[in-house]
């Protein structure tokens, strides 16, 4: 009984295996909502470090009152947009490897390309190397 909801077959026949596409194209929009989440902490967080730094050196401004403070904002902002991208992959990884069995696989015919993946991956790797920037620029 089992294998025959695996794969689809009812009665004999090859029935369409909606419930699984339902769950992987969940599981897609679900990885793009944390990609835009995390990119805009991404974004939010280099901008108010480069706003702040700007602003501070800016003349006939008075003096923050903790130095700092709104680039360790800006930098944490970055991290935590660069720490949620990097568990949302890793939640997306292990749960596609949980639904791409072959028999899933070979009864829904999805191709194994994953747009979602890549911009994940390219985005984690800017916000990584964002992150280590500011982190240059903070001072001692």
């Amino acid at each position: 009984m089992a294998a025959s909801i695996a794969t689809g077959e009812a009665g004999g026949r090859l029935s369409p295996p909606y419930p699984w596409i339902q769950t992987r194209l969940a599981l897609e929009r679900t990885l793009l909502a944390w990609v835009r989440t995390g990119a805009s902490m991404i974004g939010f967080g280099f901008a108010i470090f480069h706003f702040f730094e700007a602003l501070n050196a800016s003349p006939g401004v008075r003096p923050p009152v903790r130095p700092g403070s709104s680039k360790v904002l800006g930098l944490s902002l970055v991290g935590v947009g660069t720490i949620a991208l990097a568990l949302a992959l890793i939640q997306y990884v292990m749960l596609v490897r949980h639904l791409d069995d072959e028999q899933f696989r070979r009864a829904a015919g999805i191709p194994r390309f994953r747009p979602g993946l890549i911009v994940t991956g390219v985005l984690l790797a800017v916000g990584v190397g964002t992150f280590w920037a500011l982190l240059a620029r903070l001072p001692g």
